[in-house]
Protein backbone atom coordinates (compact mmCIF):
# COMPACT_ATOMS: atom_id res chain seq x y z
CA UNK A 1 0.00 0.00 0.00
CA UNK A 2 1.21 3.13 -0.99
CA UNK A 3 1.49 6.47 1.51
CA UNK A 4 -0.75 8.04 -0.92
CA UNK A 5 -3.38 5.30 -0.99
CA UNK A 6 -2.99 5.13 3.10
CA UNK A 7 -3.53 8.67 3.88
CA UNK A 8 -6.40 8.76 1.30
CA UNK A 9 -7.96 5.51 3.65
CA UNK A 10 -7.35 8.03 6.75
CA UNK A 11 -9.13 10.82 5.36
CA UNK A 12 -12.28 9.13 4.12
CA UNK A 13 -12.46 7.12 7.40
CA UNK A 14 -12.13 10.29 9.39
CA UNK A 15 -14.69 11.86 7.16
CA UNK A 16 -17.06 9.34 7.85
CA UNK A 17 -16.91 9.72 11.38
CA UNK A 18 -17.09 12.91 11.22
CA UNK A 19 -20.47 12.59 9.24
CA UNK A 20 -21.62 9.99 11.62
CA UNK A 21 -21.35 12.01 14.75
CA UNK A 22 -24.07 14.57 15.01
CA UNK A 23 -24.62 15.90 18.59
CA UNK A 24 -28.51 16.21 19.89
CA UNK A 25 -28.71 18.60 22.46
CA UNK A 26 -31.81 18.85 24.75
CA UNK A 27 -33.67 22.09 24.23
CA UNK A 28 -34.56 24.12 26.61
CA UNK A 29 -37.87 26.09 26.17
CA UNK A 30 -37.05 28.78 28.43
CA UNK A 31 -33.41 29.62 27.12
CA UNK A 32 -32.47 33.04 26.61
CA UNK A 33 -29.29 33.89 24.88
CA UNK A 34 -26.40 34.72 27.04
CA UNK A 35 -26.36 38.23 28.58
CA UNK A 36 -22.53 38.83 28.06
CA UNK A 37 -21.57 38.15 24.60
CA UNK A 38 -17.71 37.83 23.96
CA UNK A 39 -15.92 40.53 22.06
CA UNK A 40 -14.83 38.10 19.63
CA UNK A 41 -18.59 36.46 18.76
CA UNK A 42 -19.64 36.51 15.33
CA UNK A 43 -22.83 37.72 15.91
CA UNK A 44 -22.46 40.65 18.60
CA UNK A 45 -23.44 43.87 17.66
CA UNK A 46 -21.17 46.61 17.11
CA UNK A 47 -22.28 49.89 19.30
CA UNK A 48 -20.80 52.03 16.87
CA UNK A 49 -22.83 51.03 13.83
CA UNK A 50 -26.95 52.14 13.87
CA UNK A 51 -29.19 49.70 12.93
CA UNK A 52 -30.46 50.11 8.66
CA UNK A 53 -33.58 50.83 7.84
CA UNK A 54 -34.61 47.26 6.90
CA UNK A 55 -33.70 46.40 10.20
CA UNK A 56 -35.12 48.89 11.95
CA UNK A 57 -38.66 47.37 10.03
CA UNK A 58 -37.40 43.56 11.05
CA UNK A 59 -37.25 44.51 14.64
CA UNK A 60 -40.52 46.29 14.77
CA UNK A 61 -42.22 43.73 13.60
CA UNK A 62 -40.55 41.49 15.77
CA UNK A 63 -41.46 43.18 18.79
CA UNK A 64 -45.15 44.23 17.67
CA UNK A 65 -45.87 40.93 16.26
CA UNK A 66 -46.64 41.96 13.00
Amino acid sequence: MTTRRMLRAVYRAMVAAGRMYVPVLPEEENESPPSDIPYWHPERLRPDIPFSESELALYSQLTTGE
